[in-house]
């Protein structure tokens, strides 16, 4: 049986804007708060109090455009998830669906992995 020893890597080319700091940060928190439950329906008027927007169609736009911020592909070396090895994997970190009254999140698990296992700049944990 081989052992792979993780490499912490540096995984964010660039750093995430503060807006989509904060976004990132309260998907996460609403994941927790409810016993890491994915997917997780969350109200778009709670987006809005925590990015200080005003409800309407731009913040909607914002808020998106925020969620594609957080979903630049991280790419992995050597990564190791559920058995599974892979020289480089690239991976997201959530999907998403906007409706009319909420979005729709579901938080990768290989991507709460990479945060934990292999990101010197981890942000969420």
């Amino acid at each position: 049986m081989s052992t792979v020893s993780i490499i912490k890597q540096n995984l964010l080319h660039e750093p995430l804007s503060s807006d989509a700091l904060r976004l990132a940060h309260g998907i996460y928190n609403t994941y927790i708060e409810q016993d890491e439950e994915s997917p997780m329906e969350i109200k778009i008027t709670n987006f809005y109090k925590l990015l200080h927007l005003d409800p309407c169609e731009k913040s909607i736009n914002k808020i998106q455009e925020l969620l594609e911020e957080l979903n630049e592909p991280l790419a992995v070396r050597n990564f190791e998830f559920r058995g599974e090895k892979t020289q480089l994997k690239f991976v997201q970190f959530c999907t998403y669906k906007i409706t009319k009254e909420s979005i729709i999140i579901e938080i990768s698990p290989e991507y709460l992995h990479v945060q934990r296992e292999y990101m010197l700049d981890s942000f969420l944990i």
